[in-house]
């Protein structure tokens, strides 16, 4: 069985998530019995890089940290204290997996002649990567993330559901690009760098309009006059509310986990898309291996 390489790659990427994402993601295959996925042969790497080359060429290595070695032990524990019921007929992976990679800050914006299965580069943001024989090819996922974390959350952008949205990066780009796709509109708080390119005015509202959701990417306020906030922060943050999707502040970890989970289901390995772990579940899980980690 071919192993399967995953890299987050960014500055800083310390405290990133991702890592465990992917192992409790494998582990979850395995268990549902796809061929080709094993937990024990998916090597988690943490890359600090400041330029996409540096990265890709990188990723090649195998050398984990004791922390991402640690993660492992916990994801065993968290499979056998909270099995989940395996498909009749589960899927393989196909072909051999190359290398993926989740690309977070200055990252981003580092727009290479890649291959595209979506609109990043257009809107230049792009965070994840598979690298194959074929080439490399890219994605964005964190809009994405963000519309199926609404929906979860009982905001859906359908209909012309309003966004208030701060900031003008890749993460602030790909949500207005995703949200206006989805059928929302968005209302664009002033922020360190104005959102370009610029929404069809025809989906832009004033402060006059009622928000559903709010997202500050310029991390200045939680609050923006929203039903609910979406918390963008959250690495080696403490979960807000317990993860909870009910209350009006919604923990950035669920962007993260829907954003991750997008990426194996558009990019990495679509065939594998109906046997993915629920948002729900995902977040669960890695809320629980956190909570052991820490008390370890």
């Amino acid at each position: 069985m071919a192993p399967l390489m995953h890299a987050v790659a960014g500055d800083p990427v310390g405290a990133s998530c991702s890592p465990l994402l992917m192992l409790l993601v494998a582990g979850r295959l395995e268990e549902a019995g796809v061929e080709g996925v094993c937990l024990e042969t998916t090597h988690a790497l943490r890359i600090e890089a400041s330029v996409v080359e540096a990265a890709i060429e990188a990723s090649a290595s195998r050398v984990e940290t004791a922390d991402v070695q640690r993660m492992r032990v916990h994801v065993r524990a968290r499979l056998r204290e909270a099995p989940r019921p395996p498909p009749a007929h589960p899927p393989r992976l196909k072909g051999a997996p190359g290398r993926w990679l989740s690309l977070t800050s200055p990252l981003k914006h580092h727009i290479g002649s890649w291959r595209c299965t979506d609109g990043a580069q257009r809107v230049r943001s792009v965070n994840a990567l598979r690298i194959d024989e074929h080439g490399v090819h890219s994605a964005g996922t964190d809009g994405a993330g963000v519309v199926a974390v609404a929906r979860l959350a009982g905001c859906p952008p359908d209909g012309g559901t309003v966004l208030r949205l701060r900031g003008g990066g890749g993460a602030a780009r790909s949500t207005a690009h995703a949200w206006a796709q989805a059928g929302g509109r968005l209302h664009l708080l002033e922020g360190r760098r104005a959102l370009a390119p610029r929404p069809d005015p025809a989906i832009l509202v004033g402060a006059d309009v009622p928000a559903a959701l709010g997202i500050d990417f310029d991390g200045g306020a939680d609050d923006l006059g929203a039903a609910k906030h979406l918390v963008p922060n959250y690495q080696g943050e403490v979960v807000r509310h317990g993860g909870a999707l009910s209350g009006d502040v919604l923990d950035g970890r669920w962007m993260l986990v829907a954003q991750h989970l997008e990426a194996w289901g558009s990019l990495w390995a679509p065939e594998l898309r109906d046997v993915l772990p629920s948002l729900s579940d995902l977040m669960a899980d890695l809320l629980a291996v956190e909570a052991m980690m820490s008390g370890a």
